[in-house]
């Protein structure tokens, strides 16, 4: 049995933690992306001491850290939940660094009240974008973004999921085809460093990083990428809108986790209401 339990977790966040990128996304997000596989591995451990469990994932893809700290945190709070995560700055870390006051504000603001809730708080950083070269030169501004993600954690005693310093991501296999979101691979490794700050002892078995399938390459896929992927991206930049527009986050309310066993690496969680 895991030393702590909990009985309910919230995530909040942007696509990486709506689950983008994960084997099943694309049949169903239901159950998909580390922050659903986390709460998994919560499941178990409340199940085997007896306890219920409850899971929402508000994070919604192409939010920002003013929408993640402001709309999505209040949602968490309204739930009261046991535990949250923030995975927030991967669509903040390109702006002026004239807002990082601002953005530092939100997330002390957002910490201390979800402390004041009695909450468990773990915070994540920016993704280190070194796997693709016309990435690489992004790396600065993450690192900057990671560092004051890193800091706020520093002065609240947080946890930190240190996703910038995962060597295994600077490899293709970590990320989905679109190479700006995990892949499944990428999310199971996520998911298992989450549960370990936890103190779940529980975990996704992973495979050696040579085991693993990434993307294509080559011209044709290079091409197919930047009609599929970049194109639309530069579109919704010029039309001031998100990926995310017109939907909704995974859950509004809580649902019931039901951990029945173990589940092989393509399967989904199962709910209940």
């Amino acid at each position: 049995m895991s030393k702590f339990l909990y009985r309910s977790y919230i995530a909040l966040g942007d696509s990486l933690t709506e689950g983008l990128g994960d084997f099943d996304f694309e049949v169903s997000r239901f159950g998909c992306g580390w922050a659903d596989r986390l709460s998994e591995l919560m499941a178990r451990s409340a199940h085997e001491a007896g306890e219920s469990f409850k899971f929402a994932n508000l994070a919604l893809r192409g939010s920002s850290m003013l929408q993640i700290l402001t709309a999505q945190l209040e949602d968490a709070l309204k739930l009261n939940p046991d535990v949250v995560t923030i995975m927030a700055g991967a669509n903040d870390f390109m702006r002026s660094k004239k807002t990082h006051p601002h953005l530092r504000a939100l997330l002390r603001g957002a910490i201390e009240r979800l402390h004041n809730q009695g909450c468990h708080v773990i915070l994540a950083n920016t993704v280190n974008p070194v796997h693709l070269a016309v990435f690489r030169p992004l790396a600065k501004k993450s690192r900057t973004m990671s560092d004051l993600i890193e800091s706020v954690a520093a002065e609240y005693q947080v946890p930190v999921l240190n996703v910038f310093e995962i060597k295994d991501f600077k490899n293709r296999q970590m990320w989905c085809e679109d190479l700006v979101h995990f892949s499944g691979y990428g999310h199971i490794r996520i998911a298992n460093k989450a549960a370990s700050l936890l103190g779940i002892d529980h975990g996704f078995e992973e495979l050696d990083i040579n085991e693993m399938q990434g993307p294509p390459q080559g011209v044709k896929a290079t091409g197919r990428w930047l009609v599929r992927d970049v194109a639309p991206f530069f579109i919704r930049r010029i039309k001031g809108i998100t990926s995310g527009n017109g939907l909704e986050p995974k859950h509004e309310k809580y649902v019931k986790l039901v951990a029945k066993r173990k589940r092989a690496k393509r399967a989904v969680n199962s709910y209940a209401a």
